[in-house]
């Protein structure tokens, strides 16, 4: 007899020789849905944890709500409440950049508003791009930790 262990490993490691078309089918019959862009890499952890699920069980319902109930008293665990981090900047302070030769100046308003060459701008990302003219992460951009 063949023990579910044993099929289950076979499966696994099907998946080290399947494409990855071949795992994004895969994890559509499996999941239900299309997976978003992902690598091979990061689809045959989600199958294999899946097939897993399937054939070993999933989390069981008493544990389910004992992991609901502190979700639902973590106002982290609910990604939509989250508001973008600002920079909070006291109101005054001046970032500096020297960007090809020339120094740019930034001036921070205050509830993570910021002002150069006398327009407003949101944040600091913004500005650069209008340095550079590419996108760029503005805490790296003007040095700020």
């Amino acid at each position: 007899m063949i023990q579910k262990y044993d099929i289950l490993d076979r499966q696994i490691a099907a998946l080290e020789t399947k494409n990855l078309t071949a795992l994004q089918e895969k994890f559509e019959e499996l999941f239900g849905f299309i997976p978003g862009e992902t690598n091979a890499k990061n689809l045959r952890q989600r199958i294999a944890w899946r097939l897993q699920e399937i054939t070993l069980g999933g989390i069981p319902e008493a544990d389910m709500a004992i992991l609901r109930q502190l979700a639902d008293n973590d106002p982290l665990s609910n990604l939509k409440t989250i508001r973008s981090v600002r920079l909070e900047t006291v109101r005054g302070t001046r970032y500096e950049r020297v960007w090809k030769k020339k120094t740019y100046s930034v001036r921070a308003l205050g509830d993570g508003r910021f002002e150069y060459e006398g327009r407003e701008y949101k944040s600091l990302s913004a500005i650069a791009k209008v340095i550079t003219g590419s996108k760029w992460n503005g805490r790296a951009f003007f040095g700020v930790k």
